[in-house]
């Protein structure tokens, strides 16, 4: 049904030190078979392996089950499904090799660098890479490819979007221009109310106002973790406008960093425009305040945009049902997979055209995610991210605060950039 060929798995020595790291004396046997494609020219064209049975890792245990009934209806494939969050690369590195892990797993994209250096993902054939292609946009494909090939399927994503109370704003802003012209005459700050409030002093939140000047962070594919991009202009028009967000935001940073008062604020009605993502919806819908998501506005012509977070499925290389896999990770992407990931986890899928996912299509804050994801970045996944998020938090606090200028915050991010490079 498919060819296979015998070939030394070049990827074994990495695993083998992870083995060693933690204690583990399991390894990859020295010669493997390597799944070369099934020869369909389609999706529709693959056929599970004879007798193919599958475990499935996912980080909730009712959604998995959900997907492998589903997918066991279809297919005729049973899937056993395990609940596993936090580590789940080393965890298939460490049990793959005796057949003990997963045949497809879920994880978060900044976890791709490190599975392609452990050589737990299994490169995915023209069919099921050609199906992707049709319906995941290039801020998604981009997650899983590596030097032209991709190993893995991106299915669910995390993205911020411009939420607005419908009882202050009837028309919500596509531009910031509109939002600090409207503050102007809308902030009273003795009674706590704001035209805008967003975080600042979390680099998460702050990397629109960036992206908007055109920084690049690590590069213009996000890769290039020797440049992180804090010695450029853009950097520094950035740092300006974020600057001058405290106009329309005159309290301190602390103040808002504190997430959780920002969210309360508006359920309170006391704020026209609150910056935020999916995890937020809930809270304030049960709060039963008259709110709307939009994507985020452009500023000066040019789009805000965001870093997305994607949950990708990949198949593990260690697998003995290569194609069984592959249409397993691929169900979730589809209508179907699609809808029982909202149905059961309130998730929001990667595919753009949602019009038949069921619940999702209809939900009427959801879509503006999937909107938004379309004018997103992928997160950078590379090992210095974690730079960004300190140097971030420090410098944008002080451009904010107002105790030193955006030259002197370029300046700054830079020395604390190469202090950081220094204790490597």
């Amino acid at each position: 049904m498919y060819k296979k060929s015998k070939k030394l798995i070049a990827l074994c020595l990495s695993v083998m030190l992870i083995s060693g790291l933690t204690g583990c004396k399991k390894t990859i046997p020295e010669e493997q078979e390597v799944f070369t494609g099934s020869g369909a020219a389609n999706v529709n064209e693959m056929v599970p392996e004879k007798d193919a049975k599958l475990v499935f890792w996912a980080s909730d245990k009712e959604y998995g089950e959900a997907i492998g009934k589903a997918f066991e209806e279809k297919y005729g494939v049973p899937v056993t499904v395990a609940q596993e969050g936090m580590g789940t690369v080393d965890k298939i590195a460490l049990s793959g090799p005796s057949g003990e892990g997963a045949d497809v797993f879920i994880t978060g994209h900044d976890n791709f660098e490190k599975g392609m250096s452990s050589g737990v993902f299994m490169e995915l054939e023209d069919a099921i890479v050609d199906e992707m292609k049709s319906k995941v946009p290039e801020s998604g494909l981009n997650t899983v490819l590596s030097d032209g090939k991709f190993y893995g399927i991106p299915i669910s994503i995390e993205v911020n979007c411009l939420f607005y109370n419908k009882d202050l704003v009837e028309t919500p802003a596509s531009t910031l221009e509109e939002i600090i012209e409207g503050a102007k005459t809308f902030n009273d700050v003795q009674n706590n109310k704001f035209n805008l409030l967003c975080t600042i002093g979390d680099g998460y939140y702050e990397f629109p106002f960036l992206s908007s000047q055109g920084f690049q962070l690590f590069g213009e594919n996000g890769d290039d973790q020797d440049n992180p991009g804090f010695d450029t202009d853009e950097f520094e028009k950035g740092l300006e406008l974020i600057s001058e967000l405290h106009d329309i935001m005159p309290i301190t940073s602390a103040d808002l960093n504190n997430k959780s008062s920002l969210k309360a604020n508006f359920m309170e009605g006391n704020v026209a425009y609150f910056i935020s993502g999916p995890w937020d919806v809930t809270q304030i819908q049960e709060s039963g305040m008259n709110f709307g998501i939009t994507e985020l506005p452009t500023y000066q012509g040019k789009q805000l945009t965001p870093f997305a977070g994607v949950q990708c499925a990949f198949v593990s290389t260690f697998t003995k049902y290569p194609i069984a896999a592959e249409l397993l990770a691929n169900f979730l992407i589809s209508d179907e997979g699609a809808s029982i990931l909202y149905t059961e986890n309130n998730g929001i899928t990667t595919i753009s055209d949602i019009s038949n996912v069921e619940g999702l299509s209809a939900d009427p804050y959801l879509p503006a995610f999937v909107n938004q994801f379309e004018n997103s970045i992928p997160m950078p996944s590379v090992k210095r991210i974690s730079y960004f998020w300190s140097i971030a938090a420090d410098i944008d606090r002080a451009v904010f605060d107002g105790q030193i200028t955006p030259a002197e915050g370029r300046a700054k991010a830079i020395e604390n950039w190469e202090a950081l490079l220094a204790t490597e």
